[in-house]
């Protein structure tokens, strides 16, 4: 029985080790176009090729399925079955993807289910019994609740009956199962796609429950992917006007200020790190130019610009990236800051 279960084990961590993460996460956000152009430029100088998803080979009666979730003892077959569904028909049939988020969120005690799979997550949390399967399955629950997210029917339903809420402790949980790093990503995924819309009601909610403060965690302890998907929440509150007055705001003091020493952080880890991922550096100037649109922002911005941002030093990442030299003149010419920058080129 033990070999039975140890070999199930190992066969959840091999696919959740051969999950298309990126796929699953970054790449459903609508403003992401950017960071497939530089991981397809990282992945070519790897060698690396791009990752076959294994897709399901029949078709299947969603409303059926979405009924299994009913009997424990389909559930977690369910799961799996419908997130590989939303899986392949997110870019090949998007009309179904949506009618699915549909049927998802208004079918008999679907909802009630899939908080109750996030609680029972949440007391594995709590008891340090989190394991590759859990993982798995939770994985699975919440590609579902992206589908839900990014339904523009289901989406300000999703936020009312405060279901998001439950997502941050998941965001923040620490573990020493490595696997769990790209789980923290699809969770990341799923306020990325509420907040990508820039929906004053919904950068209200993210206000409301400092998903600023859970992104800047994500950045400070998670893997590049978990990096990526918190800065592109970050920056679409920023592009908002209500988000971007409540962060820069007196009252917000030390969040404004907590913002800048972690892309201060990430600057300074550029610069150690040879392998530095360049659409971090393009995030990190967009949240300074985006900063710049406050009169706050503008001053703090102005003030503690790190040298290596002003000084020239990022030039050969800009000589090969247009869109990255592009913004950091943006950033430049705002703070007045071009000459430094020439006189190093």
């Amino acid at each position: 029985m033990a070999e039975v279960q140890e070999l199930e084990e190992y066969e959840d961590l091999r696919d959740l080790q051969d999950e298309p993460w990126e796929e699953r996460t970054l790449n459903l956000l609508q403003d992401s176009k950017i960071d497939k152009d530089f991981a397809k430029v990282k992945a070519g100088k790897r060698g690396q090729k791009k990752h076959k998803v294994r897709w399901m080979k029949r078709p299947m009666a969603i409303p059926q399925v979405i009924l299994e979730l009913q009997e424990e003892e389909c559930r977690e077959a369910a799961l799996r079955s419908l997130s590989t569904f939303l899986l392949e028909k997110r870019e090949e049939d998007p009309e179904n993807y949506y009618r699915t988020g549909y049927l998802l969120y208004n079918s008999c005690s679907t909802m009630a289910i899939l908080l109750q799979e996030l609680l029972t997550f949440y007391g594995m949390m709590v008891d340090e019994g989190v394991n590759v399967r859990a993982a798995k399955r939770l994985a699975n629950v919440l590609t579902l609740l992206q589908c839900i997210a990014a339904n523009k029917e289901t989406r300000h339903k999703f936020v009312k009956c405060l279901m998001p809420s439950f997502l941050p402790p998941l965001i923040k949980f620490k573990t020493s199962l490595e696997v769990y790093e790209n789980v923290r990503a699809v969770a990341l995924s799923v306020v990325g796609i509420l907040c990508e819309a820039r929906e004053p009601t919904i950068i209200f909610w993210a206000i409301q429950n400092s998903v600023v403060e859970v992104c800047l965690f994500s950045i400070l302890v998670g893997n590049e992917l978990s990096k990526v998907i918190g800065m592109h929440i970050i920056e679409a509150i920023l592009q908002d006007d209500g988000g971007r007055h409540h962060i820069c705001s007196l009252m917000c003091e030390n969040l404004l200020k907590e913002l800048m020493n972690t892309l201060e952080d990430l600057v300074s880890l550029s610069v150690m790190d040879k392998d530095f991922s360049p659409r971090l550096l393009f995030h990190i100037i967009r949240c300074y130019v985006l900063l710049c649109n406050n009169e706050r922002g503008f001053s703090v911005v102005k003030e503690s610009l790190p040298n290596y941002i002003m000084n020239g030093y990022f030039n050969d990442i800009t000589e090969e990236f247009p869109a990255i030299a592009s913004l950091l003149q943006q950033l430049l010419l705002t703070v007045g800051k071009v000459d430094n920058c020439s006189n190093h080129s």
